[in-house]
C-alpha cells in the first residue's frame, strides 16, 4: 500500500502584538482564504516542488533529525495551492506546519502540536497566533507570562459564519519586513518600557472589549474594538514602521476605508495586507465590486473556524 497525504489550511490575520519584546503575546484570527494546500505522496526517493524547495529542505533535514531516520522519506512533496508570501497572512508558518505535518503522517509519526510546531517546523518563536490557528480555527488569543517555545493558547473563539473580511494591500509598492528585517527591527525595540500604558492599554481592549463581543457575537462592538486594538499594538511599533502602520502606502489604504464607512480597519502583522470587517456576505460584496483601484484585492473571506483538513489514503 502507498501512503497520500495531504493537508490544507486558511490564512491567518493578525490583529497585532501584546508587547515588543517576549513572550509578546497577541491576538488574531484564522480565515478561509486564501488556502495553502500541501500534497506528499510516495516517489523513488525524496523530492519536492522546486518553487518551495528553500522551505521544505529545513524541515526535513529537522524530521530527520528528531525522528531518527536514516534518510529523508522517499516522497515528493508538492504544493497544490500557496497564499501570497509577505502580505501579513503568516503564509511562512501555515505552509511550514502543512509541510511538517503532512511528511511526518506520511512517516507514519504524529507528534504533539508544540514538536511539530517549533521542533520541525521551526515556527511560533513570537507569535503562536498562527500556531494555534493551524491546529484549532478561530479567534486565537495567546499569551504566556514567561517565554516559551510557542505560546500557551488562552483562549479560542468561533467567529459568526455570516460575518466576512475583505484583504486588501496597496497598488502602490510597501516595505515588506521579514526574515533578517524583520529579526533587526525586534532587536531594535527590544529595550521599549514592558509596563507603558500603551501595553496596559492593549490588555484592556483584547480582554475587556474584543473576547467578550466575538463571544456575544456583537458585531459592531467587535469591529470596534478591532480597530483600535490594531491601531493601538501598531504604535508600539511606530518606531520601526513609521507609525501605527507599515509605510504610507499602508496608512493611506487604512485611512481611505475609514473614511469610506468601513469598520474593524487595520494591518495584519506588518502588511501590505489590510482588512475590513462586514457582518454580512451582502456588505462585503458590494465593497469589493467597488474596489478602489488604490487598492488590489489580495481576498474575500470568511471565519475558519475548523482546524486545518489533513487527509490520509492509501493505494495500491
Amino acid at each position: 500500500m502507498r501512503r497520500c497525504v495531504q493537508v490544507t489550511t486558511g490564512a491567518r490575520l493578525h490583529f497585532g502584538l501584546l508587547d515588543t519584546t517576549a513572550p509578546f503575546g497577541g491576538i488574531g484570527v484564522m480565515v478561509n482564504a486564501p488556502q495553502t494546500e500541501i500534497a506528499v505522496f510516495p516517489h523513488d526517493s525524496f523530492d519536492c516542488q522546486s518553487s518551495i524547495r528553500s522551505r521544505v529542505m529545513p524541515i526535513v533535514e529537522r524530521l530527520v533529525a528528531h525522528g531518527g531516520l536514516p534518510r529523508p522519506p522517499a516522497c515528493r512533496v508538492e504544493a497544490v495551492q500557496l497564499s501570497p508570501a509577505h502580505s501579513g497572512l503568516g503564509s511562512g508558518t501555515q505552509l511550514a506546519l502543512a509541510i511538517a505535518e503532512a511528511i511526518g503522517r506520511f512517516v507514519g509519526v504524529s507528534w504533539d502540536q508544540a514538536t511539530v510546531a517549533a521542533v520541525i517546523a521551526g515556527r511560533g518563536k513570537r507569535s503562536a497566533v498562527g500556531v494555534h490557528g493551524y491546529f484549532h480555527g478561530g479567534l486565537i488569543y495567546e499569551n504566556a507570562e514567561t517565554p516559551t517555545d510557542v505560546n500557551p493558547l488562552c483562549r479560542r473563539i468561533e467567529l459568526p459564519a455570516q460575518w466576512r473580511v475583505v484583504i486588501v494591500e496597496p497598488t502602490q509598492r510597501s516595505p515588506q519586513i521579514c526574515g533578517e528585517a524583520e529579526r533587526e527591527q525586534f532587536a531594535s525595540l527590544a529595550n521599549q518600557n514592558r509596563s507603558g500604558a500603551g501595553v496596559e492599554s492593549l490588555h484592556s481592549i483584547l480582554l475587556e472589549e474584543i473576547l467578550p463581543s466575538a463571544d456575544a457575537g456583537d458585531f459592531n462592538r467587535f469591529a470596534d474594538a478591532v480597530q483600535r486594538y490594531n491601531r493601538a499594538s501598531g504604535m508600539l511599533f511606530a518606531e520601526v514602521q513609521g507609525g501605527p502602520y507599515n509605510g504610507s502606502a499602508v496608512t493611506s489604504v487604512v485611512q481611505q476605508l475609514i473614511e469610506r464607512g468601513m469598520t474593524g480597519v487595520g494591518q495584519s502583522s506588518w502588511g501590505p495586507g489590510v482588512f475590513a470587517w462586514f457582518d454580512s456576505q451582502e456588505k462585503s460584496q458590494s465593497f469589493v465590486a467597488a474596489l478602489p483601484a488604490t487598492m488590489r484585492l489580495i481576498a474575500h473571506a470568511g471565519p475558519q473556524n475548523q482546524p486545518r483538513s489533513l487527509s490520509v489514503s492509501q493505494h495500491q
